[in-house]
């Protein structure tokens, strides 16, 4: 078979693939490109004035913010960097997100559906083609991030920016999405399954993520080492500075052509790595509860082990959190020594407060991917194997229910912890354990209130299960960005976060705990009616 044969019907392909994401695509579009649009039209009215920008350029210029944001050192600021600053980082996070959703059901769940196998043994189509359509679904879905995106910049027209830096923006941010989502059509070939390419893919991600907040805090050169750090070279409104779009782009064309050569040394419906074969006759096949905590046993490991990495890099910045404050001989005059020392543990106990946000979203996201398998688990069949031993279906749901839920909250506790041992270490007044216990508890009902509405969507309505994925993230936007975009209080309250805001400075609010459980409970209970009566999807 010559090379272009074996890209034959590529484009077929991507139709079909275009037809079957398209609701996937134009969902995550709307929400990304167009509250980043609306961010943008609104930052002139939040940080237009010469005054506002020294303000919120002084907190972006601390530690704390340097490892979430990325370094601020231009001199002569205005309302355009400061947006650039602000969005870049996160707003490459969901990208990267998006694209590994679509690149893994663009390949290993097609594979793992038995289409590829359909396709490629009874119609006339190449042996890449299932992996080019794949790739070249990613660039039409980022493409079309970039354009709106772009245009939308544009038409903002904040202070300080220009067509370049507006174009700049847009493309880095749709260039970064689709290098990530190569790299992760790359470990679709390594691997045999999309659960531990979800697992390679987030491990890549954590270990670039990590080396770039590091670095941003300790030396901005070697920021250059980390890919998710090129997004900060751009130097957006300020330089311009297009090499590391160039960058995004060699490293997924380089993992393309990978991924292609290794495709075709390996067998569909299997991965490069082999799966070692298991006993025969296994401890962990007497019932769903070992089997689910035998299959389930790596990724709950490399959670709490990225986990706890995270707590650790977040934790050592801490020395450097009341710099400002501790500079400052204005601040030490008027306060005093005492003073000064309550005003440096208030922005930490701040601190400490975003980084409950944070790390809680990354918890109900463990706990949610265990619980989610459930259903992926049925719809591909495997649980009529289960189902034949003398189990009920609540038994099963619980299994899944109760290993999800106490993952999130051990890896939650583990990382606060980790988080108060690094971070304890680095001041010369370090705060008391009550502070992390404090915040650890108010996020519990929080957690509850997610994995509940994920687990009524499985029992009632489990295609529609992805919209705790947007919930999620909604409500991550609203409290980490609702006060930097001046959101009405109105629109903050919709997030569960914003009720524990001024947690672990104050104590708990007992009220939304209660009616947050209240409606957990509730939604828990809709969830388990819901999957008793159903028929399974298989």
């Amino acid at each position: 078979m010559s090379k272009m044969a074996q890209y034959t019907q590529t484009f077929a392909l991507l139709k079909a693939n275009l037809k079957r994401d398209w609701l996937k695509i134009v969902v995550w579009l709307v929400v990304l490109a167009g509250i980043f649009i609306a961010v943008a039209a609104k930052f002139q009215g939040i940080y237009g004035t010469h005054n506002q920008i020294q303000t919120i350029a002084q907190t972006l210029r601390s530690s704390a913010m340097k490892s979430l944001f990325g370094p601020l050192t231009h001199a002569s600021l205005n309302t355009a960097i400061i947006f650039a600053t602000e969005m870049a980082v996160f707003w490459a996070i969901f990208m990267v997100i998006f694209n590994y959703s679509l690149a893994v059901g663009a390949s290993r769940g097609q594979e793992e559906s038995g289409l590829t196998e359909m396709v490629l043994g009874g119609h006339p189509v190449g042996r890449l083609a299932p992996l080019s359509a794949a790739a070249l679904e990613l660039l039409v879905a980022d493409g079309l991030f970039a354009i709106i995106t772009g245009i939308g910049m544009t038409l903002a027209n904040m202070p300080g920016s220009d067509g370049s830096g507006d174009w700049l923006f847009a493309i880095s941010l749709a260039a970064v999405g689709w290098a990530f989502g190569m790299v992760s059509l790359l470990f679709s070939q390594l691997v045999a399954d999309s659960h531990n390419v979800a697992i390679y893919n987030y491990a890549f991600f954590g270990v670039t993520y990590l080396v770039r907040m590091m670095t941003d805090v300790s030396n901005p050169d070697y920021t250059w080492w980390s890919p998710f750090g090129w997004i900060e070279k751009t130097n957006i409104f300020i330089s311009n500075n297009w090499l590391p779009v160039w960058l995004f782009i060699i490293l997924g064309i380089a993992a393309f052509a990978v991924a292609v050569v290794l495709n075709v040394n390996r067998d569909i419906d299997a991965g490069i790595i082999q799966v070692r074969g298991g006993k025969r006759r296994s401890g962990f096949l007497r019932g769903p509860a070992t089997l689910l905590f035998w299959n389930q046993r790596s990724v709950s490991l490399f959670w709490l082990i990225g986990m706890a990495l995270l707590g650790t890099s977040y934790g050592s910045v801490f020395n450097s959190i009341g710099k400002l404050v501790n500079d400052s001989p204005v601040i030490k005059q008027v306060l005093g020594q005492s003073g000064v020392r309550a005003l440096e543990k208030n922005q930490i106990l701040s601190f400490v407060g975003i980084l409950g946000i944070i790390f809680t979203v990354l918890a109900i996201i463990s706990g949610a991917m265990v619980i989610n398998h459930l259903y992926t688990e049925e719809r591909q069949g495997y649980l009529q194997l289960v189902n034949t031993t003398p189990h009920s279906r609540y038994y099963l749901l619980t299994t899944y229910v109760l290993y999800g839920a106490i993952l999130s909250v051990v890896v939650l506790f583990a990382t606060m912890m980790t988080t108060m041992a690094v971070g304890n270490a680095t001041l010369s007044h370090p705060l008391a354990i009550k502070y992390y216990y404090r915040i650890f508890a108010a996020m519990l009902p929080v957690l509850a209130l997610f994995l509940s509405i994920l687990v009524c969507f499985i029992g009632v309505m489990p295609r529609l299960r992805s919209i705790v994925w947007i919930l999620l993230g909604g409500a991550f936007i609203i409290s980490y960005f609702g006060r930097l975009i001046n959101l009405p209080n109105w629109a903050m309250k919709i997030s569960p976060f914003y009720w524990f805001n001024k947690v672990p400075i104050r104590e708990i609010n007992g009220e939304p705990v209660v009616w947050m459980l209240a409606i957990a409970v509730v939604l828990m209970v809709i969830g388990y009616v819901g999957y008793r009566r159903r028929d399974y999807e298989n």
